[in-house]
């Protein structure tokens, strides 16, 4: 495989779970709003509220915010100070981003089998009796999705400073000729 098919072929994959994770997260979403909406009319209205209603709302923002930080790592617009940055040079900025995004993979990968280690120990839920496990599955689940995504990204940057070398190179034979 070239250089160019295993970018794009990591960024098919990129593009596709961002999808998934995208989908998950408005799924999440519908179904904690419809659940608040419900609850609340029937709190204020027939005066019978659902008591685990609150419960899997939170479990449900669980979910969504850890979709929502996978996504995020897709789009390469995670939260990090550029303050430095940003007054490097292009190719320094190349080669510093490329080695933040290898650290992050590093620590994805680092927590994905504790966070399976944790989900061992894990009780039910009081009001909804669910395993718990089920739902603090999504932490494993979005650092491994991370670490994809960061792997993707690894690929971009690897690519730019390739392209940033090529082009220097050709700058510098016309100075010659």
């Amino acid at each position: 495989m070239t250089q160019k098919s295993i970018l794009q072929l990591s960024l098919k994959i990129s593009r596709l779970l961002q999808k998934i994770e995208l989908f998950a997260g408005m799924f999440c979403l519908a179904v904690m709003l419809t659940v608040i909406v419900l609850n609340i009319i029937f709190r204020y209205v027939l005066f019978k509220p659902f008591a685990w209603s609150d419960e899997l709302s939170n479990y449900l923002f669980i979910w969504m915010s850890f979709l929502a930080s996978a996504y995020v790592m897709g789009e390469d617009n995670h939260v990090r100070v550029t303050a430095i940055e940003q007054r490097l040079p292009k190719r320094v900025r190349n080669i510093v981003h490329l080695i933040m995004n290898v650290i992050m993979l590093l620590v994805f990968l680092w927590y994905i089998a504790p966070s399976f280690g944790i989900l061992k120990n894990l009780r039910r839920s009081n009001m909804l009796r669910v395993p718990l496990k089920y739902v603090y599955l999504i932490i494993p689940i979005a650092f491994s999705l991370m670490a994809l995504h960061v792997i993707s990204n690894i690929f971009l940057d690897f690519n730019r400073i390739h392209e940033d070398m090529s082009s220097r190179k050709t700058s510098k034979q016309m100075l010659k000729s």
